[in-house]
Formats: C-alpha cells, structure tokens, sequence
C-alpha cells in the first residue's frame, strides 16, 4: 500500500500550540489541516481546534432550514413532519460529535 501525500493531512502541536512545521513523504509535503481542513465521521478539523464556529454554523443551517418549511404552502402537521423526519435527524448528529454547551444547544431548542 502507498501512502498518497495529497490525501492526508498534518498537525503540529507544540507545548499546546498549533505550528507550522511541515512534514514531507517521500520528499512530497504533506498539507497540514490549517491549508485544507479534514473531515472525519462528520466532524471538521481545522487548526484552531474549537468548536464555536461549528456552532455558528449548524445554527445558520436551523435558520435556513426552519425558512424552507415555513415558505412551504404545506398545512401544521405537514410541516411538524418535516421537521421531526427530515431537519432534526440531520441535527441531531452534529450536536453528538461536537462539544456544544446546554445554554447554547438551549438556544436552538427555543427556535
């Protein structure tokens, strides 16, 4: 088996630091994650490390989905369905992988 350079990524971390030192296969770098950032089991990662901006961002998403539903010329209980079959469940996921505080994940119980 070959290791591809240009599909794997790097990270140096440095007395809790991200650096910027590069690794090289076969004399080919490798990208680290803050050039391209990696997506594992619907998890990002980036070279900051912190889970705010997917925060802002699964909350843009609720925002856009909850739009879609009330534009829809469906009737309540056909909206409610949509949201209990179709938005919840894509919802659900990245509030298990990533670590999003109860007062925030309140926030967008009250949406």
């Amino acid at each position: 088996m070959k290791l591809k350079p240009s599909k794997c990524r790097s990270i140096s971390i440095v007395k809790g630091q991200v650096t910027d030192q590069r690794f090289h296969v076969g004399g080919i770098p490798v990208p680290t994650v803050s050039e391209m950032p990696v997506k594992s089991l619907g998890r990002w990662y980036d070279a900051k490390l912190k889970d705010t901006e997917q925060f802002e961002q699964l909350n843009n998403d609720i925002s856009k989905y909850m739009e879609r539903i009330s534009k829809t010329l469906l009737p309540g209980k056909l909206k409610v369905w949509c949201f209990q079959f179709g938005i919840l469940p894509r919802l659900l996921w990245p509030l298990t992988v990533y670590e999003i505080p109860i007062t925030k994940v309140e926030k967008l119980e009250r949406r």
